[in-house]
């Protein structure tokens, strides 16, 4: 169905409700999931609900301030024991039947656990379904595959890139937090859609030239990001791992001087100046690459380069999808610069959001295009720049593993489906 290696890849894999079954179970189950950011649990007791593939969970936060991943279903009769989307609590009850669950997801309360159950019911047995958490630079991350690589083993590489995007911009690690809620709004696509966008496809700026003409990124050019304001030379870089992993990044040819970015907001750009030169003083050559966005397969994916955010693509069906999306500020900055940040995200992501609304209406369309007894007879091309030369990172702080090519081309995509074919076949 994919056959990255000729760059084709068959429309059926976006249309075939039996393809997108195998995908939970092959793609999803087995993959690690982002689920949320520490900075959204200050208290004991602080939850959120968040998504693994399909799966409802709950984020929350026990006594002492460990992090747990709790499957949101009742072991009764498969309830969901939360109902809000975030808040603070200090047990878990199903509106059924009143079983009740402590922060750590053992059963605490029954009714009529002695004069029904007899007190033969083993609590201990009966508890919420528990994840396997890893918590990374502040992200956290959920598996409920027992049998799945460590979240170490199945970030790789892309651990340096992760690490990379929950830096702020002066460089420090861990300096973001989460701002407002998460975004959330449905489309009428397959998830794979939004992935491979995300994993690759940056010359589809056709799209996006009514936006780059009204300047939403307040840099004073004419471009719907601040990074089009840096005028220093650079390399577009795609750089794949073998996980499926992938990233977008410039490379620039040499350190340079703050450019402005935010010349709109004086105050504003004061502070991401000050963060550069702060940036460039704690990573040194590393400083020259600046990470544009990218995914950890198979659906999380971030956008970076002055609009810090991460969605997750959420699987409904194979001919839609519910997208969520964390917006992120500097934990440390001022709250002009978070203020204007939250404002330009508005303007820039989400259902309202004039770049997201060009990339649905592309993918919706695109979707469309899958299910037609004719259209769905024929691939889709990813040949584009196929014979590129591809390379290792010669510095391997930057990966040793990874693949790279320089420029446009479609090396990502194909990354990106070589490991879904590989899943999908085992």
């Amino acid at each position: 169905m994919a056959n990255p290696a000729a760059g084709t890849v068959s429309r059926e894999i976006f249309s075939s409700e039996t393809v997108f079954t195998n995908e939970l179970e092959r793609v999803f189950a087995p993959s690690w999931a982002f689920v949320g950011h520490t900075s959204q649990f200050a208290a004991d007791g602080d939850y959120v609900l968040s998504r693994v593939g399909q799966e409802s969970v709950i984020v929350v936060r026990e006594s002492g301030g460990a992090i747990n991943v709790l499957l949101n279903s009742c072991r009764h009769r498969g309830m969901p024991v939360c109902r809000y989307d975030a808040g603070n609590a200090s047990a878990f009850t199903c509106s059924y039947h009143a079983w009740s669950y402590d922060l750590e997801g053992a059963l605490t309360g029954v009714p009529r656990l002695n004069d029904a159950y007899h007190g033969e019911l083993d609590r201990s047995q009966w508890g919420l379904v528990k994840a396997r958490v890893a918590i990374f630079y502040g992200s956290i991350w959920a598996s409920f595959d027992q049998t799945a690589p460590d979240f170490g083993a199945f970030l790789g590489d892309m651990a340096y890139y992760i690490r990379d995007l929950m830096q702020s911009p002066d460089g420090e690690d861990d300096g973001y937090e989460v701002i407002g809620g998460i975004l959330k709004w449905r489309m009428p696509c397959n998830w794979k859609f939004g992935a491979e966008n995300f994993a690759g496809d940056h010359y589809h700026n056709y799209s996006h030239r009514s936006v780059d003409r009204l300047n939403i990124s307040l840099s004073g050019k004419p471009a719907r990001h601040p990074l089009a304001a840096i005028q220093t030379p650079y390399k577009f870089l795609n750089i794949a791992h073998p996980g499926g992993h992938t990233v977008r990044a410039n490379l620039y040819e040499a350190l340079a001087g703050y450019q402005s970015m935010w010349g709109e907001e004086p105050e504003v750009d004061a502070y991401f100046r000050a963060a550069h030169e702060r940036r460039q003083k704690r990573l040194g050559e590393r400083a020259r690459l600046v990470s544009r966005g990218g995914v950890v397969f198979p659906n999380m994916h971030y956008n970076t380069g002055g609009r810090s955010t991460i969605g997750i693509w959420v699987p409904v069906s194979a001919a839609e999808t519910e997208v969520w999306r964390w917006l992120f500020v500097p934990r440390e900055a001022p709250q002009i610069v978070k203020d204007t940040l939250r404002h330009f995200y508005l303007r820039y992501v989400g259902p309202a959001g004039m770049t997201e609304q060009d990339d649905m209406e592309n993918w919706s369309a695109a979707q469309r295009g899958t299910s037609g007894v004719t259209a769905r007879k024929f691939p889709f091309n990813f040949q584009l720049n196929i014979n590129a030369a591809q390379r290792a990172w010669p510095e391997a702080w930057l990966g040793a593993d990874a693949m790279v090519t320089a420029g446009v081309s479609e090396h990502n995509q194909r990354s990106f489906y070589t490991r879904w074919n590989d899943l999908m076949s085992a």
